[in-house]
């Protein structure tokens, strides 16, 4: 018996035994449609992430008093850094030859008001010149925030789409003054929307110059520095230059620690990997738990074949069909069963994670390799779990077989 006939009779006998067929493959659709679905959405949100967090380049870090802290350990060892200052920022931007942007930024919360509306909670953002780049804003009216506007204190702002359509509901924002807290700013510009990142609106905020921040807003207050370097290559070397700059103005000597951090995109993607890799590995643990259950059923369903088809194995026996040929035959049969379920899974898996993407804020994004994934699944767990059910045919003894009632 060829290959092409044994994937005939499995073929027939899941049409011959519709409802017996679909539940026993019920537990490999649900287990592949599960590993589907969740390798779905991992992806999409390591995609989301990823663009979110390296919007502005990969070639983008930031230098500020205490660097990436995630334990309490390390921050009882920071907590106490002196904080970075605009000359600072300065002394950088002048000093650094690999850079081609260094941005101080600071940032407070407060409340912002046009008339008899009112917006809580909007982040106020002090930048620099050329805050634009490093964090990735377009414009979709007006103007950035421009060196002028630092160098004279101006009270402008550039708002996010969030703000500007609560507070304007329609209106034209650019000219019209709102308040930021105690002042009040004239709008020049509003951003694109980006959207939510981890559950937090990125279009709720107003940019206003950094010196005009710090004299009306936290005159003391440490600030951050956005540093984008040439280009990838020369991201390194941008970075030892700050700390070298940095280390000398803070007269630190040779084997002391650095009393700054410096942070990149990937020290938050390998945060974010950490996080999410443990809870990944328990819900694909989960879906295998159904690939198992499915793989035992296909495997009792096979004996049950075997035990009905004694007769049938004895008679080909008796015509000169070898042991290996009804081992083949079996596990051709069981490969078939399980494959079967294993395409209907990602056929599922796949229109639950497009409809979830459809239907949710959720991204999804489905890939090759989880579909190659969830096809090798299945054929694993046929040839698996049906191994000993064709090794018990092939070694049935083919008189007492025939003997069969």
């Amino acid at each position: 018996m060829n290959l092409r006939e044994s994937v005939g009779i499995a073929l027939g006998a899941v049409r011959a035994n519709k409802l017996r067929s679909f539940l026993t493959l019920l537990g490999t659709i649900i287990g592949v449609m599960s590993v589907i679905a969740v390798l779905s959405f991992v992806e999409g949100l390591n995609r989301f992430v990823s663009q979110k967090l390296l919007n502005a380049g990969a070639n983008v870090f930031w230098v500020d008093p205490y660097g990436f802290v995630t334990s309490q350990e390390a921050w009882d060892k920071v907590k106490n850094n002196p904080r970075i200052t605009l000359e600072d920022a300065d002394a950088l931007r002048l000093s650094v030859p690999h850079a081609a942007l260094v941005v101080a930024q600071a940032d407070a919360r407060t409340t912002s008001r046009y008339r008899n509306k009112e917006v809580k909670g909007v982040n106020v953002r002090g930048r620099g010149p050329g805050y634009e780049q490093v964090e990735d804003l377009m414009l979709a009216l007006g103007r950035q925030l421009t060196e002028d506007d630092d160098q004279r204190h101006r009270l402008v702002c550039v708002i996010g789409s969030e703000v500007a359509e609560e507070l304007f509901q329609g209106l034209d924002p650019l000219g019209r003054r709102i308040r930021l807290g105690a002042e009040t700013y004239e709008v020049v510009g509003v951003t694109e929307p980006k959207g939510k990142l981890f559950g937090q609106s990125q279009d709720r905020f107003a940019a206003i110059p950094i010196h005009t921040f710090q004299k009306f807003k936290s005159e003391r207050a440490s600030i951050q520095i956005g540093v984008k370097s040439l280009d990838q290559a020369s991201m390194p070397v941008a970075q030892q230059e700050c700390r070298n700059i940095l280390r000398g103005r803070r007269h630190l000597r040779p084997g002391q620690p650095d009393n700054f951090g410096i942070t990149t995109s990937e020290n938050v993607m390998e945060l974010y990997r950490n996080l999410t890799g443990g809870i990944f590995v328990v819900t694909i643990g989960v879906a295998a738990i159904s690939l198992l259950v499915g793989g035992i059923v296909i495997m009792n369903i096979m004996l049950v074949s075997v035990t009905e088809r004694t007769r049938e194995i004895g008679v080909r026996k008796a015509m000169g069909a070898r042991r290996r040929d009804i081992l083949s035959q079996f596990l051709v049969e069981s490969t078939t069963l399980s494959l079967s379920g294993g395409l209907i899974g990602i056929v599922g898996g796949v229109g639950l994670a497009l409809l979830a993407g459809a239907l949710s804020p959720l991204p999804t994004a489905v890939s090759g390799p989880a579909i190659f994934l969830g096809i090798g699944m299945s054929v694993g767990i046929g040839m698996f779990f049906g191994s000993y059910p064709a090794w018990r045919a092939a070694r049935l003894d083919p008189i007492e077989a025939l003997r069969y009632e």
